[in-house]
Parts: structure tokens; C-alpha cells; sequence
């Protein structure tokens, strides 16, 4: 294995917390169990950190305090937070950085490239895996985020959308990694990953990916419970098996429970996308008209 066939010096990553889940255990190990390098960042001691992943201080990277200067909605939030320990950690330690909702499912697909800027899709770039080696692109990035400490900020702001917004135009074009490298699944199929019957599908567009991108926002938003493993025979459970990675579960999701999971998601999510103006055009004359039924107007 060639070790040295990604930039940097190795893989880093910060966790908040004392407990990882058993998924992030998981793809913590799929590089790990690869002889790849990978650096757990934690202002914590963490009681279950995988075999094999070095362990250091936060501390060294960022100051603690700025944990709660970043806002989103009002609140603290550890999405932008960790949006500037990736540009210092690349920067000081010369890492690339990866979420912890990152699987590496191949180590022998060729890349070659001194930076990981990977297209999301044809319009945006995304940093769940990240590296360059432009000291004023870092610099740039984590000016304008520092900038941001106390703003309530836009979804994104400090992440995808700077990165997409520093890096436009057919100039920078040659630098960007391909889609399906890194991002071959879009967040809106990532549901695809769980399901046995996807399983071809997503095998298909995975033929040219090193890594997959598995949405741990839309996890969570669809119930997901990260520390039971997906059903047999789903592209997750198959690529996590790949890695020796299933010892981290509790237990295996049976095929109708994940289906019935989904469906209500989609359910939910049709829902929503309806806007709650035409859900209550539609409610009320519903309702108005059973009401009618069942009791009629006395005269």
C-alpha cells in the first residue's frame, strides 16, 4: 500500500464529546484498517476511540472559547466551528481533513493531485474532505471565518458556500476533484446506502469513488440510530464488513424496520416541501367538509 498517494502528512479530525458512535467509529477505522495515518482531535478524553487512530489536544489547534462563538439559528454551532479547526489543522499540521461521516471505500482508485477540493455537485464545493496546499487560500479562509465570530450565520456560511465562493471560475477549475471521487452519492440518494435493493445502484455510481460522503445531517433528520448497523446485503453494511468495521454495532437493522424508516422520512419530507400555506388551504376545507358531514347545519 502506498501511504503516501493522498497530500498531506496524514488524516485529521475533531470530535466533540466523550463518546463516539459506533458509524463514526466506523469510518474512523475505514482508514485506519487501510494503514492510513488519522489524528482525533478532542478538547476531551474519549472512552472509545478505534485501534489504531492517534489521539491529541484541540487545544493546539484553536482555543476552546471559540467552541461557542460561532452562531447558527442563535446557538452555538459545532458545524462552523469546525469549519475553522480544518483550515488551522491543515495549515499547523499539514493534515487532510475528513468528517466523521466519512467512509474510505477504495485504496486503489488513482489520485495523484497535491489538494482535495472536491465538487458536491456541478456548482459547489464541499470540505467533509479537505486539503490544499495554497498558504494564502488557508489564510483567506480562515480570515473571513474568524471574521464571522458572533454573527448568526447562513448554513454553510464558513464551509461550502466560502469555499465555493473563493474558488469560482474556469481558472480554478483544474483544481477541483471530481464529484464522483469523493462525493459520488448526493445527499438527496444518501437513503440509497441502507437499503439492499439500492445496493447495485449505488455500487454503480461508486466505480470511480475513494470515498463516500454519508450525509450525517440527513442521518439524523431520518432517524437513523448510528450505532446499529444497516441491513445485510446494503452497500453501508457490505463496505463497513470490507473494513472489519461491523464489531463497533450493537445490532443490524432488519430490512423492513430500515425500509419502514425511510419511508417515513420521505413521507415527512413530501410534507414539508408541500409549505405549510398549501398544507392549511388543503386542511381546512377538508376538515370544514367532514364537520359539515357529520353535522349538518340545523335549520
Amino acid at each position: 500500500m502506498d501511504t503516501t498517494r493522498f497530500p498531506g502528512h496524514g488524516f485529521g479530525t475533531f470530535w466533540h464529546g466523550t463518546v463516539l458512535s459506533a458509524l463514526e467509529q466506523a469510518c474512523l477505522a475505514s482508514f485506519a484498517s487501510r494503514g492510513y495515518d488519522v489524528t482525533l482531535f478532542s478538547f476531551e478524553n474519549i472512552s472509545n476511540v478505534p485501534d489504531g487512530i492517534r489521539v491529541d489536544d484541540a487545544s493546539t489547534i484553536v482555543s476552546r472559547d471559540l467552541e461557542s462563538r460561532f452562531l447558527y439559528n442563535g446557538k452555538p454551532d459545532l458545524g462552523h466551528f469546525s469549519d475553522i479547526f480544518r483550515y488551522r489543522m491543515n495549515a499547523m499540521r499539514d493534515l487532510v481533513w475528513i468528517d466523521l461521516d466519512v467512509l474510505l471505500i477504495s485504496d486503489s482508485i488513482p489520485f495523484q493531485n497535491h489538494e482535495i477540493l472536491p465538487l458536491e455537485d456541478e456548482s459547489g464545493v464541499n470540505g467533509a474532505i479537505f486539503y490544499t496546499d495554497d498558504t494564502t487560500l488557508l489564510k483567506r479562509l480562515t480570515d473571513e471565518t474568524m471574521q464571522r465570530i458572533g454573527k448568526n450565520l447562513k448554513w454553510g456560511e464558513t464551509g461550502p458556500l466560502l469555499l465555493t465562493r473563493l474558488l469560482p471560475g474556469k481558472e480554478n477549475r483544474p483544481r477541483l476533484s471530481r464529484q464522483d471521487m469523493f462525493y459520488p452519492i448526493s445527499h438527496s440518494d444518501i437513503y440509497k446506502v441502507l437499503l439492499p435493493e439500492f445496493r447495485d445502484e449505488c455500487s454503480e455510481k461508486c466505480m470511480n469513488a475513494i470515498t463516500v460522503h454519508l450525509f450525517n445531517n440527513i442521518l439524523v433528520r431520518l432517524g437513523y440510530w448510528k450505532d446499529v448497523a444497516p441491513p445485510m446485503g446494503s452497500f453501508l453494511y457490505e463496505h463497513l464488513a470490507a473494513c472489519n468495521a461491523l464489531g463497533y454495532f450493537a445490532a443490524t437493522y432488519p430490512e423492513d424496520v430500515m425500509r419502514h424508516v425511510i419511508e417515513n422520512f420521505r413521507f415527512r419530507l413530501n410534507g414539508k416541501a408541500l409549505g405549510i400555506k398549501s398544507i392549511i388551504k388543503e386542511v381546512i376545507p377538508s376538515v370544514g367538509r367532514t364537520y359539515r358531514t357529520y353535522y349538518p347545519k340545523q335549520v
